[in-house]
């Protein structure tokens, strides 16, 4: 099963992809957007292309356990729950934080973007700790 991980942001989404077999995350692209349903068909395109059948979407909270969540990031979640795929959400807390040390680690990723990577960090968490 292809497996879609997310790092939800006001103006773009780190996106990971994988399988249940593997069970390894692997950076997919960055999504940028101004408008949530612009960020929606982008998604969905994907989730077509890439016959995916599980997202799992990063759940946005601060270190302490408190929730950060905007009502972007509930539009956001209410779409994915339309797709006919399983949502899935992940404790994101620190995905950011490992992904910028994995972007230092790598000379290619460094000055980029590393929403794609804390993706990776998502979907990762996701397969050591579910599957």
């Amino acid at each position: 099963m292809t497996i879609l991980g997310l790092d939800w942001g006001k103006s773009k989404v780190g996106v990971a992809i994988g399988n249940d077999e593997l069970k390894i995350a692997s950076p997919f692209g960055i999504l940028y957007y101004k408008e949530i349903a612009e960020l929606n068909d982008q998604v969905m395109k994907i989730v077509t292309d890439e016959k995916v059948e599980m997202i799992v979407v990063g759940h946005p909270k601060s270190l302490a356990g408190n929730d950060s969540l905007s009502d972007e990031w509930h539009v956001f979640i209410t779409f994915l729950n339309t797709l006919k795929v399983k949502v899935e959400i992940e404790d994101e807390r620190l995905s950011t934080k490992m992904a910028q040390v994995w972007q230092h680690m790598s000379p290619s990723k460094k000055g980029q973007a590393d929403d794609d990577l804390a993706a990776v960090a998502i979907l990762q968490s996701f397969f050591d700790r579910k599957l």
